[in-house]
Formats: C-alpha cells, structure tokens, sequence
C-alpha cells in the first residue's frame, strides 16, 4: 500500500503513522526526518533547505522534491508506505505523482484528518518535541514517561517556537489556504478519505485500521 496522509497541525498525524509502522509493516516517510537527517549528514541541498525550515518556512518544492527522490530510496521497497504532508500546496501534487511513479508505485489512499481550531490550539500548546531526534510529546495525550526527558534518545524536551497561540493561528490560517484544491484533486480521483482527529489517540487509531481495512 502507498497511502499520502495530511492534516493541520495538532491533529496527530505523526502519531497514528508511528503506529501504523509498529503495528502494520508501514515505512514513515515525512520531510521533517529527511531535512533533518540529510542536514546533520552535510547533504548540500538539505544545507540550503535549511535556511528557509529553520525560519519556519516551506522549502521551495523544487528543491524538496530533490531531496525526496533521493530520501525515499533508503525505504524498504517490499513493505507500505505512508508518507505524511509532503504534498502542502497543489502544485506539489504532480511532483509526488512523478515519485511514485519513478518508483514503481500509485497512491491507493490520501487520509485527512480533520481537527477543529480550538482542539488545534489546545494541542499544540501543550506539545513538546525533542530536538535531536524529532519525536513529538504530548502532556495531555501521549506523555513522557521521565517528565522533561525524550524516551528514545534521553534529550531535553523543549516546546516549538512556533507553538504559540499567536503561531499556531497564523499556521492554521496558511492550511486552510492550501488545502481546499489538494481535497478537491484528490476527491476527483476517488482515494480522499476524511478521518475525525478530535477524539483521542487509540479511538483516531481504530477508525483508521478500519476505514484502511488493516
């Protein structure tokens, strides 16, 4: 299976890919791990990606889609994929067609997860990530196990500058810009399937292995 899932901020997305890779032989394909990745390893594209994504800033779709091509390589070719928001505006769309036909691969299913503003902003604000390995905590839903600490790698969490109520607004603002013409392509195809992301993480978990049939 290839399946493209996609969502505003908060809405858990990363979440349920992390288990759908645990549970259902899935491979968690997103640009947040590739820029940081590929920066930490001296690549030269990531280098310049990273002076627009450390800005919070989206990498020009050009470049990304280079780096994707390139990224997506180091993934098992015999398990599913789930790539999560690499495609944030409609132009992107032919460029991810072009990937997965490079490699052999159709998109069977695009997952949105809808989450209302004020859920958006409730999650967020209470959100902490580790800056070394990327892993995204929760202090309501999906807490640490030593408070302050990643359990994967020990680092310091800390809360995204971006977090911000003021932020996370303006971030939601640019999401509901960009996603109507994605939903609209995606719906003509007949692979749109919309999952409610405002109830917790196990029942959001549920309703995807099925709507997925897992």
């Amino acid at each position: 299976m290839t399946i493209l899932f996609h969502g505003p901020s908060g809405c858990g997305k990363d979440t349920q890919v992390e288990l759908l890779a645990q549970k259902y032989n899935f491979e968690n394909i997103g640009t947040g791990e590739m820029f940081r990745k590929m920066y930490a390893d001296g690549d030269l594209e990531a280098i310049k990606a990273h002076q627009y994504w450390s800005k919070g800033l989206f990498v020009p779709n050009d470049l990304a889609y280079s780096m994707l091509n390139r990224w997506v390589e180091t993934f098992d070719k015999e398990k599913n994929w789930a790539f999560v928001s690499v495609v944030r505006d409609v132009g992107q769309i032919p460029m991810f067609d072009k990937l997965l036909q490079d490699h052999g691969r159709t998109l069977d299913k695009f997952v949105h997860f809808r989450l209302s503003e004020e859920s958006a902003i409730e999650r967020m604000s209470l959100r902490l990530i580790c800056s070394n390995c990327g892993t995204t905590y929760h202090q309501k839903y999906k807490p640490e196990k030593v408070k302050g600490f990643c359990d994967k790698c020990g680092t310091m969490l800390s809360q995204r500058e971006d977090d911000q109520p003021d932020k996370i607004k303006k971030r939601l603002e640019e999401y509901n810009r960009t996603i109507t013409p994605i939903l609209d392509e995606y719906k003509s195809r007949n692979i749109l399937v919309e999952i409610d992301a405002n109830p917790g993480i196990e029942e959001i978990h549920q309703n995807l292995v099925a709507t997925l049939s897992l």
